[in-house]
């Protein structure tokens, strides 16, 4: 997707690596846990559900969003390095800006991780 290369987020912060959006209101996406992910890889997850619900609301707009809350963000276990955690992303709600999604992400299948968040559209 061309709206990944232009987050502002750039290597190593840019935790999403694949997308894929699925309708209006759920994208899928990837994110890969390296060795130097490690100390992080549990920020760098619920980044990339951050990263790719932001590509869910903004993939047609050249604007973008902060991260501006995380809600009921639960890890079953601990991210290695290796695994490979496949997201589904779902936009809830609009609030005129202000952006509510939920995310959970799978390792061969088993969803590891899940939340909600919020980003918020950065004023002109």
């Amino acid at each position: 997707m061309s709206w990944l290369a232009s987050l502002p987020h750039q290597i190593p912060f840019r935790a999403a690596s694949a997308a894929t959006r699925v309708d209006e209101k759920t994208i899928e996406g990837v994110y890969v846990c390296t060795v130097n992910d490690l100390m992080t890889s549990n920020v760098m997850a619920v980044e990339a559900m951050a990263q790719l619900g932001g590509g869910l609301a903004f993939s047609a707009s050249p604007e973008h969003a902060f991260l501006t809350g995380i809600d009921r963000c639960e890890v079953d276990r601990a991210i290695e390095a290796g695994d490979v955690i496949r997201f589904v992303v779902t936009l809830d709600a609009d609030f005129g800006g202000t952006f509510r999604f939920s995310g959970r992400g799978m390792v061969d299948g088993v969803e590891v991780i899940r939340g909600r968040f919020y980003l918020a559209k950065l004023s002109s």
